[in-house]
């Protein structure tokens, strides 16, 4: 027997899965010592706030982005929208090339990922580590340069995932 959802059972069946994945990354990303190579974690929510972004709309790939970055401040002690912000930015201009300028594929999409990772990486070093001048600041860069370069691995599977949920539970396809 086949069970068959309308359109929008299936817009509310992959948003929550959505949700979700952003909950259980969230909490995996945050859990202390879990994936630490040499004092480096690497993040699990850019890479699923841009894999959203890579297949759907600006507006709910923005609002994605936004929900994304409140619960990583959260989980991370930072101030409430430190990450929001960026990433509402990043999730809007990532739809916005993926719509209209470059093809929706594993390369671009590690490329736009590791580029929102950095600039995520790069915002935390600059706003809590170099504006106060602490002691060994420079660290802290190649910490953020490690935490960028370690996100590409748990990004394929993330992209995959997504991409799969976009094929099984959306009408229109962009890829």
């Amino acid at each position: 027997m086949k069970v068959e959802f309308g359109k929008n059972a299936r817009a509310v069946l992959k948003w929550g899965i959505y949700l979700l994945l952003l909950l259980l990354l969230c909490g995996l990303q945050g859990a202390p010592g879990l994936f630490a190579v040499w004092g480096v974690k690497p993040v699990f929510v850019a890479p699923l706030a841009v894999a959203v972004a890579f297949f759907e709309r600006e507006g709910a790939s923005a609002a994605f982005g936004v929900a994304a970055g409140f619960l990583w401040d959260l989980s991370a002690g930072k101030l409430f929208g430190f990450y929001g912000m960026v990433l509402l930015v990043c999730c809007a201009a990532v739809t916005l090339l993926s719509m209209y300028c470059i093809r929706v594929n594993l390369a671009n999409f590690l490329l736009l990922c590791l580029g929102v990772s950095l600039l995520c990486g790069l915002w935390n070093f600059f706003f809590y580590s170099f504006i106060w001048g602490y002691d060994g600041a420079l660290l802290y860069f190649w910490k953020a340069l490690a935490q960028t370069a370690y996100t590409a691995l748990p990004a394929i599977p993330i992209y995959y995932l997504v991409r799969w949920l976009t094929d099984k539970l959306s009408l229109t396809v962009r890829a």
